[in-house]
């Protein structure tokens, strides 16, 4: 009788470490488990992913090699240390694909100051972008900070006011390198009637110069009859009206949507929040500099009212949200002096 009882326990302590394996594993999934479909779509495709912190229980099986931050040469000193874009460098010099970091308290060690900290806080990093976060981890990219001299900014806004008061196109040659350069980049243009926003277009494009040049005529194209009514014809309207250009960038897919998370995740006036629903972005506006800070949550029930997305709203499994982040060129006056907020 004690045998078969032994043998009995030894196959359940077996069975019981077998399950744990494959449940740490991701093999199997306990009803309880945690569900890492949205991490395991951002994972996909990727080849080799550095990790700060312990893979997640329960993570699924996947083909991306997850390697410790550790094993990385530099990497480890890099994230105790304070420079974003020199942690984007080692991993572009590694050939890494991302990093993904905990973000549920388990990174321990480094000042709260440091890169490492910063990221598992989903504080904003220069250098590095947020290409999806939930409660558990954050999965960042190296991502080339947006530099913009004053002059350039003073640049960019006149030539949005130029085509928007309908002179040609101009060559792409007119802006500095800097803007012309290939790079993936959403550009959006605001007319303020005041400090409210009139009408508002991003669009996305290959440099900042080629997607200022289309956001300006997405906006011409817009002038619709009861502004014209209104205001009277653009170019006339644009006399007395203020003009903001925002640079888009540090966009990340959030995976979860608890009103707790979303403040965490994309408190204002750093952070501004989207969604996509059927190929359609929304987005709500960055705010102006001194404007009381918008709740994420309000903003994203308000935004998903004014597209008459049916309920729930932005807790639609079909609506994907995002956070990001916006450099601002903002002119203080029609024709005036030209203010850079928000620069990474």
């Amino acid at each position: 009788m004690r045998k078969a009882l032994w043998i009995i326990a030894t196959f359940v302590a077996l069975l019981v470490v077998a399950l744990g394996s494959a449940w740490r594993g991701g093999f199997v999934r306990a009803p309880w488990s945690r569900r890492y479909d949205r991490l395991v779509e951002q994972l996909r495709d990727r080849g080799t992913v550095a990790v700060l912190g312990a893979v997640p229980l329960g993570l699924p099986a996947i083909e991306t090699t997850l390697l410790s931050a550790d094993r990385v040469p530099g990497l480890a000193a890099a994230l105790r240390g304070n420079d974003g874009p020199a942690v984007g460098a080692i991993l572009q010099r590694a050939h890494l694909d991302g990093l993904l970091v905990r973000a549920d308290g388990t990174v321990r060690g480094g000042a709260p100051s440091s890169v490492g900290a910063r990221l598992a806080a989903l504080a904003p990093v220069s250098g590095l972008s947020a290409a999806f976060l939930d409660e558990t981890t954050a999965l960042y990219e190296r991502d080339e900070p947006i530099t913009m001299s004053p002059e350039d900014a003073r640049r960019l806004v006149s030539v949005a006011r130029l085509v928007l008061s309908g002179a040609a196109s101009p060559s792409e040659r007119i802006f500095p390198e800097s803007l012309r350069r290939a790079r993936s980049v959403e550009v959006g243009i605001v007319v303020r009637d005041g400090d409210a926003p009139l009408l508002w277009r991003s669009t996305r494009g290959g440099s900042v110069a080629r997607a200022l040049l289309d956001g300006s005529f997405a906006i011409i194209n817009r002038w619709s009859s009861p502004l014209q009514d209104r205001y009277g014809r653009l170019r006339d309207a644009l006399l007395t009206r203020r003009i903001t250009v925002s640079l888009f960038h540090d966009k990340g897919v959030l995976g979860v949507r608890t009103p707790e998370f979303l403040r965490r995740a994309a408190p204002a006036p750093g952070w501004s929040v989207g969604f996509e629903r059927m190929a359609s972005w929304e987005y709500v506006l960055p705010s102006l500099p001194g404007a009381a800070p918008t709740d994420p949550v309000a903003a994203l029930r308000t935004l998903a009212l004014e597209r008459a997305v049916p309920a729930p709203g932005y807790l639609r499994p079909d609506v994907t949200v995002y956070r990001f982040r916006a450099m601002q060129l903002i002119e203080q006056s029609p024709f005036g002096e030209v203010q850079v907020v928000g620069a990474p």
